[in-house]
């Protein structure tokens, strides 16, 4: 061969191995050589940094050292994290999915995701998903959907003739399901924001007592209603005499 030839060649065969080396490390990356035994982390994807996943470990350690000791219970389960190609963030069969795109921009709602593996009542999706939307903003990140950085009770101002009645919320789990639609963004800001305010106003035993009962029963545990529960929501929010159209 001519060695003019040789030169270039050689140094994209050298190229080539080199990235195939890296792309083998990438997709068969796992968390085992990470200091917590707690957090599985996985990937079949390329390219992924030391860094996010460290970022993402961290976090998800910051929402089992928290919401357990406030929810007033015991998980000792190991967390199964995976990075994956695309899709949204969610927690399916006891499994975190983050798309890496997610990630990488740090919009990834990780606290929130760690949340629904930890609590109990997913088939109620306003208490699960106000949970979830709390803790994030308590302890996370939370440029993240549904409220990018804008504190919970500034979007519900901002979405004072939008907003649903919470009676009708805690009893309707498709709204919740309206992926890409804006009702289903308000409906976690709400349910976010009611969570929040039961703790500022009641406390977090409260909400311990409520996420440990067995029906989710409002009545028993704050001696109120939920439409009177929501009363004091509004005022806590807008003030006295502020209207929420249903």
């Amino acid at each position: 061969m001519n060695k003019v030839l040789q030169t270039p060649l050689l140094l994209v065969a050298v190229i080539f191995l080199l990235w195939g080396g890296i792309a083998i490390v990438s997709a068969n990356f796992d968390s085992s050589n990470l200091p917590d035994s707690q957090i599985a982390i996985s990937t079949k994807l390329m390219g992924i940094s030391q860094k996010d996943i460290a970022r993402v470990q961290m976090e998800a350690r910051i929402a089992l050292n928290s919401i357990p000791q406030i929810l007033g219970i015991e998980y000792r389960k190991t967390t199964q994290i995976k990075i994956v190609y695309s899709g949204i963030c969610n927690a399916i069969g006891g499994i975190v999915s983050l798309p890496i795109s997610h990630v990488r921009d740090k919009s990834a709602p990780i606290i929130h995701e760690v949340t629904h593996i930890i609590a109990k009542h997913e088939s109620n999706s306003f208490f699960s998903e106000g949970l979830a939307v709390y803790f994030q903003e308590k302890f996370g990140k939370f440029n993240s959907f549904p409220n990018f950085s804008v504190p919970l009770d500034d979007l519900v101002r901002n979405y004072k003739d939008q907003l649903m009645h919470i009676t009708k919320l805690k009893n309707d789990n498709e709204i919740f399901g309206l992926v890409g639609t804006e009702k289903r963004k308000i409906a976690y800001i709400e349910a976010g924001s009611f969570i929040n305010f039961l703790v500022v106003k009641y406390g977090e035993q409260k909400l311990a007592d409520l996420h440990n009962s067995s029906s989710l029963n409002y009545k028993k545990i704050y001696g109120k209603k939920v439409n009177d529960l929501e009363a004091e929501w509004k005022n806590h929010v807008f003030g006295r005499g502020s209207l929420i159209k249903g």
